[in-house]
């Protein structure tokens, strides 16, 4: 399988994303950001009851520096989906994914039909797709994903720690990000 070349921009450091090792070994929940498996699974394991929350799916803009991620030109309409993961009523983890819409006819036409299914459920039942390694990043008070939480009343931290990694199928990548909720 050929896998979809990424081109490498540089990036001012405050918007950097890690490797996992060593950095989330600074977080204090070092296991959720380098766990390779499916963080779903791992909250199912962990909970009673788990609840996912779509907030958004279809066309619409990414996040700035995912657009290189994608090879797509700034402001491009990419498939976007956020899912707020609700464990045994709590809030635990907004997830954020993007592919390039084109990819809904070829390798990612799945992602169209999932509902309130979440991504992991899809990624890891094809065994040909590939992972990448694990990037984290303490997100700030300015990061669009903490204000989303933020407004919300999911958290109200100023910073928070995630994770994002590209799922590679037919050579084309689905990127997901993950913001963790204390506690």
């Amino acid at each position: 399988m050929a896998l979809h070349r990424i081109r490498r921009i540089s990036a001012p450091a405050a918007e950097c994303w890690r490797p996992a090792l060593p950095a989330a070994r600074r977080s204090g929940i070092e296991s959720w950001l380098t766990d390779s498996g499916s963080l779903t699974q791992r909250l199912r394991r962990s909970s009673a009851r788990l609840e996912l929350r779509l907030l958004r799916q279809g066309p619409a803009r990414a996040l700035r520096d995912e657009y290189p991620l994608l090879g797509l030109p700034q402001g491009r309409k990419v498939w976007r989906r956020d899912v707020l993961l609700v464990a045994d009523g709590v809030p635990r983890v907004l997830g954020h994914s993007v592919c390039a819409l084109s990819a809904l006819r070829g390798p990612w036409r799945l992602l169209r039909h999932l509902g309130v299914k979440p991504v992991g459920d899809a990624v890891f039942t094809r065994p040909q797709t590939r992972r990448s390694a694990m990037r984290v990043k303490r997100l700030s008070a300015a990061h669009p994903l903490l204000r989303l939480a933020r407004c919300n009343g999911w958290a109200s931290e100023d910073a928070l720690w995630s994770r994002r990694s590209s799922f590679v199928y037919g050579g084309t990548p689905l990127w997901v990000s993950e913001v963790f909720f204390p506690g």
